[in-house]
């Protein structure tokens, strides 16, 4: 049965973004935001649907680790305002 070009065999299955280090990744992903709509085409047209989409994952993920980890760090500057700063203003 032949095997199709886009579909996923058991050896490309890992994603290889996720395994990249912190700077590489990082490379890699301020190239293709800045670079958006050309990135996204060679992407698909040199490393196809699969590794396109796993890409895109990876970049999803970090996009959402980052922004709650913003959210947390926030959080956490304004109770300690509130509690320890607030207080020396007449509370």
């Amino acid at each position: 049965m032949p095997s199709l070009q886009n579909s996923p065999d058991e050896k490309d299955d890992k994603n290889p973004f996720k395994d990249m280090g912190f700077i590489t990744f990082w490379v890699v992903s301020t190239v293709f935001y800045l670079t958006f709509p050309l990135s996204f085409l060679l992407c698909y047209l040199t490393l196809g649907s699969w590794r396109t989409k796993q890409l895109l994952l990876a970049l999803v993920n970090d996009f959402l680790q980052t922004i709650m980890i913003l959210i947390v760090v926030l959080a956490l500057v304004i109770w300690l305002a509130y509690h320890f700063i607030a207080p020396l203003f007449g509370g």
